[in-house]
């Protein structure tokens, strides 16, 4: 009987708010959403992707999303994202990298080099990584609002996933990457 190979498993908790929602009530919500959390099904599949949405436009209500890493459908989920997160097998390890956000967009100060790959891993090994920014809403100046993301990721390679492989998860890296965003 052939060993089933270990699945590589990405949850991306993520939010996303403007001003009106900054320092008002909605901010209690947003910031009660927890940093990780159960994953809703398993799908047999090699990789995992696993998205949290929590918007201000849908009330902070967590929204759940998951499918294989390489799903086409991942691009073409509304609201538009920023897939600045790249994460690959390597035989029987993994490695991960961050890049810039939405350039044209980017209002905050990013890290102006980050290593390629940023970390790498084996079996059972876990990173952490948490990044936000600030982006302006329009790329031409007619509107010159802006909105804000805050993004909590975990990455790791399990011999046999359950549904509370995340829960149960102590990176042996986070990188933390806020920054002031106000």
């Amino acid at each position: 009987m052939k060993k089933a190979a270990p699945v590589l498993m990405i949850q991306d908790v993520w939010s996303r708010w403007t001003k009106a929602s900054r320092a008002a009530a909605d901010a209690g919500v947003r910031l009660a959403v927890p940093r990780v959390h159960r994953l809703p099904l398993l799908s047999g599949d090699d990789t995992i992707r696993h998205e949290v949405a929590v918007l201000e436009t849908e009330g902070f209500e967590p929204r759940h999303l998951v499918r294989p890493l390489d799903d086409p459908a991942w691009a073409h989920d509304r609201p538009a994202r920023p897939d600045n997160l790249k994460a690959w097998r390597v035989g029987d390890a993994f490695a991960v990298s961050l890049f810039r956000p939405w350039d044209s967009m980017l209002t905050t100060q990013w890290p102006a080099w980050l290593a390629s790959p940023l970390f790498e891993g084996g079996v059972g090994d876990a990173v952490r990584i948490d990044w936000n920014a600030r982006f302006r809403s329009s790329l031409f100046g007619s509107n010159r609002s802006y909105f804000y993301e805050e993004h909590t990721i975990w990455v790791t390679l399990q011999a046999a996933p359950t549904d509370s492989a995340f829960l149960d998860l102590e990176p042996i890296k986070h990188i933390d990457l806020r920054t002031r965003i106000y």
